[in-house]
């Protein structure tokens, strides 16, 4: 009575069996209509600058919609259980899909090891450690790490984020990835000018394939 549980979009109660997020607002939330087309608006973001397996989004961002109430909630609220919550229903969509077939590792997207020390939490390990616990798949977050730490994205333009992209990610153990399938993951897809420059060292390792996978485009 005290502290009831409450859907984190419309904040009312939940049943039973719900969690996080009740039915009806689940069954709302918008999803990326596209999702499962190779050339799909995700893709196509990244045409020309990175050369990607795949591409694509699961939910479609909005200002002040469901999907921002929930990459908020788990962002900037601490809600971690809500972040592996996702991640796991993110698994599930994606299991069996042509998109991600011979997937060798799920990486989430680094953040420098002050913004995170900070946080408490990587938001896009929380969504990778779900995903791995649906597809029993293995989650290789070591092998990428943030060198540099960039200032905020949210209001910059497109050559802006390009430019405080360049050269903040490294590879520890180039010979672990060799020849290796990996699903880059992220929370929210913008510009893609983050995932561009963690892709890029990705694929300077021999034989390295890249697929991007986030919860939401905006």
């Amino acid at each position: 009575m005290i502290f009831p549980n409450l859907c984190v979009c419309c904040a009312g109660y939940l049943g039973g069996q719900e969690e996080f997020i009740c039915d009806l607002c689940n069954y709302t939330l918008p999803r990326f209509e596209q999702f499962e087309k190779k050339d799909n608006q995700v893709a196509q973001v990244f045409w020309g600058r990175v050369r990607l397996e795949s591409a694509t989004s699961l939910l479609q961002f909005s200002a002040k919609g469901d999907v921002q109430k929930v990459l908020h909630e788990i962002k900037y609220k601490g809600n971690t259980l809500l972040g592996i919550y996702m991640g796991e229903w993110m698994g599930r969509i994606i299991k069996d899909k042509q998109l991600f077939s011979g997937v060798d590792y799920i990486v989430p997207l680094p953040l420098h090891p002050k913004k995170e020390l900070l946080r408490g939490y990587n938001q896009a390990e929380l969504l990778a450690r779900g995903m791995c616990n649906t597809l029993s798949q293995p989650m290789a977050k070591d092998l990428l790490i943030r060198i540099k730490h960039n200032s905020t994205q949210t209001k910059k333009h497109r050559y802006e984020r390009f430019i405080n992209t360049t050269e903040i990610f490294a590879v520890l153990d180039s010979d672990k990835l060799k020849g290796k399938h990996i699903l880059l993951v992220d929370d929210v897809i913008t510009t893609g000018a983050t995932i561009e420059a963690a892709a890029n060292v990705l694929l300077n390792v021999e034989g390295v394939r890249v697929s991007v996978l986030s919860l939401a485009r905006a």
